[in-house]
């Protein structure tokens, strides 16, 4: 196998994920933040603590809405994987039927049950303008509901479906809009917190129209397919993706109790101070939740081809990719820690203190959150959910509130925020010996007995000697005669296809064009083949198709050996995925 070819596939395909992930990931962080800082900048300390006791809400948002979104997605591109295509289309239609469901329940409760959902939040009437500013907010949150997970599931489906710019472009247009339009409304207009909830709402809005023309393209994949819900099908999904939601569930039992130990210990001083590490942390952190995003499509991409030794290369670029860049951004938030807390609102001396003291203890825990994180969501992408939730549930909660009930035994508000430098160590510390021990599970190899993987370049002598190894591999998994032709002819035929009518016309240059192959005999005895090329958008089934229509032309012979690979095969499949042509043919 060519090493070179190799890093070239992984990286380029890295780099077209990773750019609009960040892009998305950093927008969303100021989108998550821009309300606290609107808020925070006219309502000073009762605002930011009002936006903070809301963040429980997007907390139970975020562990349906990106656990059905994120969970769905994975599914929807193994199922592309594997060539399924009218099973990906029903599978994202049940999801959002699903979501469109779940999120009615939240608009029933802001309509009606406003005040239940205030006591759970621990905010009481007593508490007079603390009180009335959470209610405007939740209440509108709530029965904003639908708008919410509509977008998040239409994003993550649109980034898996080879739309990573319009989906990017429909993130960052709804956060460009948000942060405009709190602007406009809390500081011009003097809403309040009415107008910073309105303003997410309408870039919502305005994200999902972006994502909504995706349908009307040409090239894409994603269509709803109506049909028969499947219970069974969504649960699967949503237990895939809740593997790394259900770090919201234990975000939402953190931020209830530290905000009942801040506002009983520390008053609005000590909640809002904890709203503003909460908003540096979404955007410092969002660079490794960006990374992490590009990585895992990725990830569950090769699993599905048995390429596991791209995935552990995608794994290693994540990390030095997000290592380097939040160090970098950690660092100056560390330097400019006063000024951040003036721009939340923060200007007393006493606030002041304790903001910076507080934004630069979690700092020195950043790094070490997100190579948790970037375990974590590879664990998830790799098939191992329960690996995941172990290591997600760990650090959330099983050794992070311990952490938090000793650094407040202190009485300190200084002591406190060194919870989180405890919990990070402390939990990389278990990963890496939880690693240690479950590697074969986490990191093995696929049996190589039952793989085979080669490169070709345009060159027809590459192309016999890869039809020479296939006809070995297919003997050596003792295939049938007939099984060991048809599949050989589906390699032969294909890539001869791809360097005639694809490298050489496109004029892609001998050196620069490349193939992968990756044959896979499956357990029921079929054979499983995977090609990936480089050239420019090609079709070989499409192409030889129109050709046999003219038997005069050499072209329509050749066409021949294609149809017979057509007619032969249980199931082909062609997209195109992130600059490169993906066939898969089932024999």
């Amino acid at each position: 196998m060519n090493a070179q070819n190799d890093t070239k596939y992984v990286r380029k395909m890295f780099a077209g994920f990773l750019i609009p992930s960040l892009t998305a990931s950093f927008w969303l962080s100021l989108s998550n933040i821009v309300d606290s800082l609107v808020i925070g900048q006219k309502m000073q300390e009762n605002g930011l603590a009002a936006a903070n006791l809301v963040l429980p809400i997007f907390m139970v948002f975020n562990v349906l809405d990106v656990g059905l979104a994120t969970g769905g997605a994975m599914a929807y591109n193994k199922l592309l994987g594997e060539g399924k295509l009218k099973e990906a289309r029903a599978h994202f239609t049940q999801i959002i039927v699903s979501g469109a469901l779940i999120s009615l329940f939240f608009t029933g409760c802001g309509l009606f049950l406003i005040r239940p959902v205030l006591w759970l939040l621990g905010v009481s009437p007593e508490q007079t303008a603390v009180y009335e500013m959470t209610r405007d907010y939740a209440q509108i949150l709530l029965i904003a509901a639908p708008l919410f997970f509509l977008a998040m599931i239409l994003y993550e489906f649109i980034r898996n479906d080879n739309g990573t710019v319009r989906a990017t472009v429909g993130f960052v247009a709804g956060g460009v809009l948000d942060i405009v339009l709190n602007i406009v409304f809390v500081l011009v207009l003097e809403m309040g917190v009415q107008g910073a909830i309105y303003a997410t709402v309408i870039g919502k809005a305005v994200s999902v129209l972006v994502y909504i023309g995706h349908f009307f393209g040409k090239n894409q994949i994603l269509r709803f397919r109506f049909g028969k819900i499947s219970a069974r099908s969504v649960l699967r999904s949503f237990r895939i993706g809740f593997a790394a939601s259900n770090q919201y569930v234990l975000q939402f039992i953190f931020l209830l109790t530290a905000n009942q130990i801040l506002i009983h210990a520390h008053g609005e001083t000590g909640v809002a101070v904890f709203g503003l590490i909460l908003n540096v942390s979404y955007v410092v952190l969002s660079l490794f939740e960006g990374t992490i995003s590009a990585m895992q499509p990725l990830v569950t991409t090769f699993f599905g081809e048995h390429d596991r030794k791209a995935a552990r290369e995608v794994l290693r670029r994540s990390f030095f990719t997000a290592t380097f860049t939040t160090a970098a951004l950690a660092a100056m938030a560390f330097i400019f820690a006063p000024q951040i807390c003036g721009v939340f609102g923060l200007t007393d001396a006493v606030s002041v203190k304790y903001g910076s003291e507080g934004v630069r203890i979690f700092l020195f825990s950043a790094v070490i959150a997100g190579w948790n994180m970037l375990y974590a969501g590879y664990a998830q992408a790799s098939g191992q959910e329960k690996w995941c939730f172990v290591l997600t549930v760990m650090r959330n909660l099983i050794v992070l509130l311990p952490c938090m009930l000793v650094c407040s035994l202190f009485g300190s508000l200084s002591v406190f925020w060194w919870m989180y430098l405890l919990n990070e160590s402390i939990s990389l510390l278990v990963t890496v010996c939880l690693m240690r021990v479950r590697k074969s599970a986490l990191f093995a190899e696929d049996p190589d007995e039952r793989i085979l993987r080669t490169w070709i370049s345009g060159e027809n002598s590459d192309l016999a000697k890869a039809t020479a190894e296939t006809e070995a591999f297919c003997e050596q998994c003792e295939a049938s005669m007939k099984q060991q032709y048809y599949v050989t002819l589906a390699v032969e035929e294909t890539c001869a296809a791809i360097i005639q009518n694809a490298f050489e016309k496109q004029k892609i240059a001998r050196s620069q064009s490349y193939i992968m192959i990756t044959l896979i005999a499956l357990p029921g005895g079929d054979f499983e083949l995977h090609i990936r090329d480089n050239a420019l958008l090609y079709n070989p089934f499409d192409e030889f198709t129109k050709k046999l229509a003219n038997m005069d032309d050499t072209e329509g012979l050749n066409a021949i050996g294609i149809l017979l690979v057509k007619k032969k095969s249980k199931s082909f499949f062609y997209r195109r995925y992130l600059g490169f042509n993906v066939l898969v043919i089932t024999v």
